[in-house]
């Protein structure tokens, strides 16, 4: 359908909003300044006075203020309130531009002063890591409308502690359960990259960081908003894989509502948008034409989403010193055509609906002066349901596509998540201690046919040679996984599948697993230059059972001068990593009893199921060891700040990590045979050979025998006190070894772990990412996200399982000179000739990446329809990957395919987006 309309609309929106521009409003007598006060769990403090002379206020039940009409220059304000520190700060106000000053009070008895704007000290916050940045509302407005380019921009911002990006915990109102992302228009404030080494934490910071997202209360007056926001496919790039034009659009909209229900004692906020998102999947293939020949395939298949997303709260004062918050968050996506793109042909796709629904509670008090309660509990739904648009087997020609019906075969996944969370902080003298317990609950009604469908596997094999009439000559030859998928077709010799693989048995898996930690932690503050934290967490947890898990913690933040501009921060600790429930519930599954699963080798294509002479059939199974548990690590991080002149902010930090017996997996009744190369190989007498437990029988066992170390290096810039401008920039680099592949993944023999060291799967070597704000005239702001990183590694494989331990992640092996089955590569010459090959996991690198998205945007006042607060009519133009660089998300690993480490799937390209946002 046409979008000209919706950009008629903003067009006709951006007139009305010149024309009524001289209506906009600002204080005849000079600037003002709003802001809200928050406790030191980020709670909204009711009833804080905040002044400025003889200018004063209170906050609402939202904990905001505003101070009117003051003068131009710099500002002192004050916050105080009941049972807290106060904190003053010097803020600098230009004429005609008003500003925004956010307090965080602490439960103590010293005075806290933040000269902001002239000769600010560097943080000696403990809960603040190096490279800490908390995003106010206009910042995080900045920020992509996109669900997913939204989450990646989060990311980016909390590897500014060192960790991944792509791997941060996202957390909402101070819940330790991830949840999706709120409305970004419920959406307070962010913290990225708190101090992770807090025994509060419990993942270390190499593993992605952390994002803590919070909500807005209502106010003590009646507000809301209407929006819209569309991406017409004229604007929009091709994707650089499709040989047509894929008009891709986004359309977003919705409202927000918020206001008091009993004035001073209780308010709500309601949000509500659509999404309505047509973007495309472009296969990149190579199959076999009408006469038989390979042929490459390029489709484009639109995979549409719907995407609902309603969250609505409530604040209650019960009194002074007790608020109540209870907000419910709803996240429905409808996605249709997944799991195509890339080598995945267009019927190996599946429709998918996706439902989250969080019920959550939480009750802050303040005790006494020096004691502060917080209680939270949650009770989350969690609905996953996947429809395959065909039944047929599944086809995995390696190297070349991948066809036939999905194998999720009916999935549907229902997760129930309970959470009860404890925490109180003591401030006395110079001590603050933290204690908390965290504990959830997780619940799992899982169906999931994976397989019973059927997946045939081609991955080349020796085969005779045929005539032009198809009758074998008596010579043989080694053929690739597509001639061999071709004589199948044809019922031709040599045209037997490598293996059919079949699941069948019971599709339901209950489990029931209990996470629960304990924390105690004590920051002492020496004096103004030296803070000491130590801190004691316990971990324990049930499907698989762990309990001993003792991880204690230890920090030190020194300011090197009187004057508080260079702190040196220190700290170390030991970390556990939970076992997740996915391994139990795969454990579970195919134990045998519930599920089997069956590898038939050298099957029948018409009928696989049927023995053959030459048919092996071998069963397998999961299990789980007697004990399995949490994975430990010890981290050790350095960091140092310094404060330079005009407010030039610079850090560094350096991590090294090390994680001993993690996860992964091994068939611990592989058969037991010899590493070869250059040799003829037979698979069929690597199957026969002898196994040390059973024959004909895959046991893939999970195992906590895995190994990790590395480091991190992130230096870091940012600016935020100029009048025009202000940015972020930030590099990092990683340098990790490992020999455990992702989600618990196989070695490449059951029996020797040579080769295994590498790369993790998550590790891109460099990283560079810069966030920035440029205020034009006439209030025209300019926002820019920028990131740009090395390729992430993949593995490369002969796409064949010639050591017959029934995983498909055989390596090929170096070779010295030209021969058959060697092939050319980026890496050298390599042999697929070869059992349990010589190169090394990992060995491939994907193309480097580069984001830019940017935002223009314009708010006009329009009126008031009450006295502090007037009508405002935004308009924003906001682009994602404008310089439309190909961002690639898969290559093609196996070494005998003729796309051997080409790019076959990559990103979206270049999106734009007109907006517009009418507030009051």
């Amino acid at each position: 359908m046409s979008q000209r309309p919706t950009i008629s609309l903003v067009a006709i929106c951006a007139v009305f909003a010149v024309a009524v521009s001289a209506w906009a409003q600002t204080c005849v007598s000079g600037p003002r300044i709003g802001g809200s006060v928050f406790d030191p769990t980020g709670a909204a403090i009711v009833g804080a006075l905040v002044q400025s002379g003889s200018i004063s206020t209170t906050t609402n039940t939202t904990g905001h203020f505003d101070l009117q009409c003051l003068g131009a220059g710099s500002v002192l304000i004050t916050a105080s309130a009941n049972g807290f520190a106060p904190e003053s700060a010097n803020v600098k106000l230009q004429a005609e531009r008003n500003g925004h000053f956010d307090f965080q009070l602490k439960v103590a008895r010293v005075e806290t002063n933040v000269d902001v704007g002239s000769s600010e000290a560097v943080n000696l916050d403990p809960d603040r890591g190096v490279g800490a940045h908390v995003l106010t509302q206009g910042e995080i407005q900045q920020l992509s409308d996109d669900p997913d380019d939204f989450r990646r921009e989060l990311q980016i911002l909390a590897a500014a502690n060192g960790g991944a990006p792509g791997q941060a915990l996202i957390t909402v109102d101070g819940f330790q359960n991830a949840s999706a992302l709120p409305p970004k228009a419920s959406i307070a404030r962010i913290v990225t990259a708190p101090d992770l080494f807090s025994a509060e934490y419990d993942r270390p910071p190499y593993a992605g960081g952390r994002v803590e997202i919070f909500t807005k209360p209502g106010a003590d007056s009646l507000h809301g908003a209407l929006f819209l926001t569309d991406s017409d496919s004229a604007f929009n790039a091709t994707d650089p894989f499709s040989t047509i034009a894929t008009p891709a659009g986004k359309r977003r909209y919705g409202f927000e509502l918020g206001g008091p229900v009993v004035k001073t004692k209780s308010d709500f906020f309601l949000a509500l948008e659509k999404r309505d998102i047509n973007e495309f999947s472009i296969v990149n293939a190579t199959t076999l034409d009408a006469d038989g020949q390979a042929s490459p395939l390029h489709q484009t298949v639109s995979s549409p989403q719907t995407l609902w997303i309603g969250s609505a709260r409530a604040d209650w004062q019960a009194s002074k010193s007790d608020v109540v918050a209870v907000t419910f968050a709803a996240n429905t996506n409808t996605l249709s055509n997944q799991g195509i793109g890339g080598l995945a042909l267009a019927q190996s796709g599946y429709n998918s609906t996706v439902s989250e629904y969080d019920l959550r509670i939480s009750n802050t008090q303040t005790i006494s002066p020096s004691l502060l309660h917080e209680t939270h509990a949650a009770w989350t739904w969690k609905d996953t349901t996947d429809a395959p648009l065909s039944t047929a087997p599944a086809l995995n020609v390696a190297g070349y596509f991948l066809g036939g019906g999905s194998t999720v075969q009916g999935f549907n996944d229902r997760e129930r998540n309970l959470e009860i969370d404890e925490d109180l902080l003591y401030a006395h003298g110079k001590h603050t201690w933290k204690f908390g317990a965290q504990s959830l609950g997780i619940f799992v009604h899982d169906v999931d046919p994976n397989e019973f469908n059927g997946a045939f596997m081609f991955g080349g094999s020796e085969v005779p040679v045929l005539d032009q009439n198809g009758v074998p000559t008596g010579q043989t030859t080694i053929v690739s996984g597509l001639e061999q998928y071709r004589r199948a077709l044809l019922d031709l010799p040599g045209g037997t599948p490598t293996s059919f693989q079949i699941t069948t048995g019971s599709a339901l898996v209950p489990l029931a697993q209990w996470q629960l930690a304990l924390y105690a932690e004590d920051t002492l503050k020496v004096n103004s230059r030296l803070t000491l934290s130590g801190g004691l967490r316990y971990a324990l947890e049930t499907s698989p059972a762990s309990f001993a898990n003792f991880t204690p913690r230890t920090g030190i933040a020194w300011a090197l001068d009187r004057h508080g501009k260079t702190v040196l921060h220190l700290h170390a600790g030991l970390f556990s990593s939970v076992v997740p429930a996915a391994v139990a519930i795969e454990a579970y599954r195919l134990n045998g009893e519930r599920q089997k699963e069956a590898f038939i080798y050298f099957p029948s294509f018409a009928a696989p199921l049927v023995p053959t002479g030459q048919s092996i059939d071998v069963a397998t199974i999961r299990s789980l060891p007697h004990v399995l548990a949490q994975a430990p690590s010890f981290q050790i991080g350095v960091g140092i700040e310094h404060d330079f002149p005009h407010h030039w902010h610079a850090l560094a930090n350096a991590y090294y990590g090390e994680g001993w017996s993690s996860i992964r997996s091994r068939n611990i009744n592989a058969p037991l045979v010899s590493s070869s190369t250059n040799e003829q190989l037979n698979l069929g007498a690597a199957l026969s050979a002898p196994r040390p437990i059973a024959p004909n029988m895959n046991i893939f066992q999970y195992e906590a025998t895995g190994h990790l170390s590395g480091d991190v290096v992130f230096l870091g810039l940012d600016q935020h006190s100029y009048k025009r401008f202000g940015f972020f920039l930030g590099y990092l680099s990683f340098n990790f070894t490992t020999d455990t592949p992702n989600n618990q993944g196989f070695a490449q023999s059951a029996y020797s772990d040579k080769g295994e060291a590498g790369p993790p799967d998550w590790q891109t070597r460099n990283r560079v990412f810069f966030v920035g704000n440029y205020n034009l005239p006439e209030g025209t702001e300019l926002s820019a996200q920028f990131d740009a990183a090395s390729g992430l590694p993949y593995n490369v494989t002969t796409g064949t399982d010639d050591n017959g331990d029934g995983v498909f992640n055989d390596r090929p092996s170096y070779a010295v000179a030209s021969g058959p089955e060697t092939f050319p590569t980026p890496f050298g010459l390599l042999s697929t000739n070869t059992i349990n090959g010589n190169a090394a996991r990992n060995l491939g690198t994907m193309p480097a990446t580069m984001h830019l998205d940017m935002n223009l945007s314009r708010a006009w006042k329009i009126g008031r329809h009450h006295p502090d607060s007037p009508y405002t009519v935004t308009l924003n133009v906001r682009s994602a990957n404008l310089l439309n660089h190909t961002n690639p998300t898969a290559v093609d690993s196996i070494v005998s395919s003729p796309a051997f480490s080409q790019t076959v799937a990559a990103e979206p390209a270049r999106r734009v987006e007109l907006g517009v946002r009418f507030a009051f």
